[in-house]
């Protein structure tokens, strides 16, 4: 199916049938310590060793932290390009409820980091969803601007410490609504590192992600184990098994023929509902894809479809608080109902026949 970029770590290229599709935002997840900026940095090595200009947006960590911390991988990240929106300690202050974060929002080189950022290169920028992506699209412009070519892959690390950065008060939603949507216009393949923070909703990014890859860490008696799922992958079949994954000196090794073995009744039964979760979650989502381009394509033949529009959002609700049962049920409702009204539509009229042109004969 085309060209694939490929996430360079083997055994999840294998799983993805030869790695993600381009030009798409996907998401990365995990709990903390599962190695989701490690498989970051694997895509953004990747990048740089066949050539492309890779960006790493960083808001978890420093870049001489994450410099130091692939150097122990023996990992050279080279020429890759760094906007450093981690926030700095010196610029906290509180204001009633709203914690207003100083940041640096600089675009330097990887080899370039050394050691703490400077007073003089802090800025005094909030760090926002609208900030963040108000410099992506201008180093993106400068860069397109200098060297006529486009960054490839972009990595942000990480969305949950943005939206934790984002002043109270905003409709995070529609924010990160609209930041998905900026990605996918970039025409770069994004992996966006992220956490679930509630198990009763699915926030916007998993939503409108086109694909998610998630890391499990469980106790396993006093060793910890790792494993490595696909949790959706639009427009691609996959590997939808839980297989199992190491991390070591070579960074991720993940083994697609070695299903990871959960032990202990607490780790099974959470594992097992997130993989259960991820195959409603896929049937859900494809069903809402497709009554929503229905609903498109009434619009466009002019056909009122307001009633099932509202019973599409309530189907959404369901959705995004996670009662997946509710959702499908609706959205099954939704398409049954959106294709006999399609169905009922009279065929289009013929072309008009045009007048021959005197002297003409039939």
């Amino acid at each position: 199916m085309g060209d694939r970029v490929n996430t360079g770590v083997e055994g999840l290229d294998a799983m993805l049938k030869g790695g993600f599709l381009p030009a798409r935002p996907y998401v990365v997840s995990g709990p903390t310590g599962s190695g989701k900026t490690i498989l970051a940095m694997h895509f953004l090595l990747e990048g740089l060793r066949q050539g492309e200009p890779c960006l790493l947006v960083t808001m978890d960590e420093p870049p001489s932290e994450i410099k130091a911390n692939m150097a122990v991988l023996g990992w050279s990240l080279g020429r890759l390009k760094i906007l450093d929106a981690t926030p700095d300690v010196r610029a906290h202050k509180r204001v009633r409820s709203v914690i207003d974060v100083g940041t640096t929002m600089d675009v330097r080189d990887m080899e370039d980091v050394n050691g703490m950022r400077q007073p003089s290169q802090i800025h005094a920028l909030e760090v926002s969803v609208h900030s963040v992506q108000k410099m992506i699209k201008q180093e993106f412009a400068q860069r397109l601007e200098q060297t006529s070519q486009r960054y490839k892959r972009i990595v942000i690390d990480s969305l949950t410490a943005l939206k934790m950065f984002s002043m109270q008060g905003e409709d995070s939603r529609i924010l990160i609504q609209s930041f998905m949507r900026f990605l996918a216009e970039l025409e770069a393949t994004s992996l966006i590192v992220a956490e679930h923070l509630r198990r009763d909703t699915i926030e916007t990014e998993f939503f409108l992600s086109r694909g998610e890859i998630r890391l499990h860490k469980w106790l396993d008696g006093n060793v910890i184990r790792r494993a490595l799922s696909i949790e959706k992958f639009r427009g691609s079949s996959f590997d939808d098994r839980i297989c199992a994954m190491t991390i070591g000196n070579a960074g991720i090794v993940v083994f697609p023929n070695a299903q990871a073995a959960f032990r202990g009744t607490s780790s099974e039964l959470r594992v097992g509902e997130s993989f259960l979760e991820s195959r409603i979650i896929e049937e859900v989502s494809n069903l809402l894809d497709s009554v929503l381009r229905q609903i498109d394509e009434a619009h466009r033949r002019q056909l009122p479809v307001k009633d099932i529009e509202v019973a599409v959002s309530r189907a959404m609700v369901h959705f995004q608080r996670r009662h997946y049962q509710k959702a499908l049920k609706a959205a099954l409702a939704c398409d049954a109902q959106i294709k006999q009204r399609m169905g009922e539509l009279p065929p289009p009229p013929p072309p008009a026949s045009l007048p021959k042109p005197p002297g003409v004969g039939g």
